[in-house]
């Protein structure tokens, strides 16, 4: 319990208050000696302090608020029931602001800006108010045919580079005679094997050959067979590095001086050698670039098993047209014709068409052809004809006889 000091309540007796004035019969004054009431007080006085309490917070009554006009009190609450001339000027009595259009603006102009939405496309002159019938859609092409133009254009270009193409008498020129024909050939059966050993991609001989070939073009082999074996080994790992990218899970230069019968440095020497040599150009288009190219639609225009057959037989032709020097003064997509030319031939029959799709005439094709015959026809005297022929054969489960070079076409339809 908490004691305060007693003080003096006001005199209300003194100076009356609102309650004292608003409520009737409530005590004019009252008076309080500390914190109770003196010993005059009673019930009555409680109730009349309660009734003035109730007088300053009651809530106003009706008579109170502000009544209306007895103008308005007269008007008859029925709809309908007010004279339109009365609601007429009261209307008009209801000020109005008017907006004055701007200058040069139409007062009919709607003042609200008003989204301006763009005019439909038309497939002719903006100027013409009727849109035209769309034209009909264009036959669907096959996948990539748009760009066979292109793509071809820029092969053909890039086999012409000078510095990507070997000397057709390099053995005779820069190696001095060192090296003859069949020495290359050996060379080129020994990248063949080394390739199906480790299943490398099928672009990897061609353009390791093509390494080979620059590079003697350009620096004569003093070390012998040891030097020429190393060179191949190489050259096919840098072109399985370039051709398909999981090699490197396959084949490093560990591998290679195993098959190669070198040391891990001679090998990595003779990379950078090599790679310093070509220029660091190392994607120049191959035989087997052209014949990929060649029949890439091949399957879709004839029948399909056939087709297949086709392009299988093409790419085995062209690998065997490594194996002769006499080939490497053909560009790649000469070899890559004449190889197409033939394995259709063998397969399909003669060629009826006059279409030049390749670019090339027969006699343009006659000498390379020729080559790939006597090849065939000389097994035994080309080092690794007979490897090849035996391997495509175990692959595919076929055999093949190319037909006598008298009833060769007078066209070419690729």
């Amino acid at each position: 319990m908490c004691s305060v000091a007693p003080f003096l309540l006001p005199a209300l007796d003194a100076r009356p208050t609102m309650a004292t004035t608003c409520a009737e019969g409530a005590p004019a004054a009252w008076g309080g000696h500390g914190y109770g009431y003196d010993d005059g007080d009673d019930a009555a006085d409680i109730e009349a302090l309660l009734w003035g309490i109730n007088a300053v917070v009651r809530p106003p009554n009706t008579a109170d608020l502000p009544k209306p006009s007895m103008d308005f009190l007269a008007l008859s609450r029925r709809r309908g029931d007010h004279h339109a001339a009365a609601f007429n000027a009261m209307l008009r009595r209801i000020p109005s602001v008017r907006v004055v259009p701007s200058a040069g603006v139409d007062e009919a102009t709607p003042t609200t800006p008003v989204a301006m939405l763009a005019a439909p496309r038309s497939y002719g002159d903006d100027a013409v108010t009727a849109i035209k019938t769309p034209p009909p859609p264009k036959k669907k092409q096959q996948c990539g045919a748009e760009y066979d133009a292109d793509i071809d254009a820029t092969f053909r270009v890039m086999e012409t580079d000078p510095a990507e193409r070997p000397s057709d008498d390099y053995l005779s020129g820069t190696q001095g005679r060192g090296m003859i024909m069949s020495d290359r050939a050996e060379l080129v059966a020994m990248m063949h094997r080394f390739c199906r050993q480790y299943e490398l991609a099928p672009g990897a001989l061609h353009r390791a050959v093509s390494y080979v070939d620059r590079f003697l073009s350009a620096k004569k082999i003093t070390g012998g067979d040891h030097e020429l074996r190393i060179l191949g080994a190489v050259a096919v790992f840098a072109a399985a590095k370039y051709e398909d990218r999981t090699t490197c899970r396959r084949i490093n230069a560990d591998v290679v001086a195993a098959f190669a019968g070198a040391t891990r440095r001679e090998v990595l020497d003779v990379e950078r050698e090599l790679v310093a040599a070509l220029g660091y150009r190392l994607s120049g288009p191959t035989a087997h670039t052209f014949v990929e190219h060649f029949t890439r639609h091949l399957e879709k225009e004839e029948e399909g098993a056939a087709a297949v057959i086709v392009r299988s037989l093409a790419r085995h032709l062209a690998d065997m047209a490594l194996l002769d020097y006499r080939c490497v003064a053909f560009l790649p997509s000469a070899v890559a014709a004449s190889a197409v030319l033939l394995a259709r031939e063998t397969v399909m029959g003669y060629s009826t068409g006059p279409c030049l799709v390749a670019g090339y005439d027969l006699d343009d094709l006659r000498e390379c052809m020729d080559a790939i015959y006597d090849m065939h026809e000389n097994l035994l005297v080309w080092p690794g004809c007979a490897q090849m022929m035996e391997a495509w054969e175990l692959t595919t489960r076929l055999r093949y006889s190319l037909p006598p070079p008298t009833r060769r076409p007078a066209c070419i339809d690729l």
